[in-house]
């Protein structure tokens, strides 16, 4: 059951606070995929070396919702990729501001065919509320959602509508919520087995959203 006492504030309770998130979104021609994979799995071990990187995941688009209905269109991009840090003191340090998230060009590509974004989050909640020390509980599949706005009513809506419905539904491990900056938040809902139907409703006054269902094609945890 959740604590909406505990949620009412917008502070993390019971555990350190300062968890950072890597986030990278890339859209890639579908011709490079035999190349963007293991290109990319070489750069998640190199940065799996860094101190203070804890876990490199990457996901692949299954669908987007936005306004109710299940988009086909290119509303999320094609991969996400996430690193968890232990702090945000990492993205100023050798993942710092300055890296776009592509490391080094992949080969023989042409200039632009590859897009990517990177936000640089910080934690803000978790449900379980387990330790930061731990690493938290990853599904097959994340529920993903974008949602720009500020003020009570968009805290409220995250606090009281947006979270619980997500950790009622069947096959929902848990759930992480950060803050990218300019009033951007992220959730990220963990899912295990098949992805369950629409996500709850963003109400239209509150400002964009998108919901984005993706399915886990790496983990990789380092080294102790």
């Amino acid at each position: 059951m959740v604590d909406h006492t505990a949620m009412s504030r917008f502070e993390p309770d019971g555990f350190p606070t300062g968890a950072g998130l890597l986030h990278l979104r890339s859209d890639v021609p579908e011709a490079l995929d035999g190349a963007f994979t293991p290109w990319c799995d070489r750069h998640h071990d190199e940065f799996l070396r860094v101190p203070g990187v804890r876990r490199a995941r990457r996901f692949e688009l299954c669908g987007s919702f936005v306004g109710g209905d299940v988009e086909t269109g290119r509303q999320a991009s094609r991969f996400l990729t996430v690193y968890d840090l232990k702090h945000t003191r990492v993205l100023s340090g050798e993942l710092g501001a300055g890296h776009g998230g592509l490391p080094t060009p992949l080969p023989a590509v042409p200039v632009g065919a590859v897009v990517s974004a990177r936000l640089d989050c910080h934690e803000i909640r978790r449900w379980p509320n387990v330790s930061a020390g731990r690493l938290f509980p990853a599904g097959d599949k994340v529920l993903h959602l974008t949602a720009h706005g500020s003020g009570r009513a968009m805290e409220r809506w995250l606090h009281e509508e947006a979270v619980a419905d997500l950790l009622r539904t069947p096959g929902a491990l848990g759930l992480r919520w950060f803050a990218a900056g300019e009033g951007l938040h992220i959730l990220l809902c963990e899912v295990s087995g098949p992805m369950w139907p629409l996500p709850p409703h963003v109400p239209h006054d509150l400002g964009p959203a998108v919901w984005s269902g993706y399915r886990q094609v790496f983990l990789s945890d380092a080294e102790d």
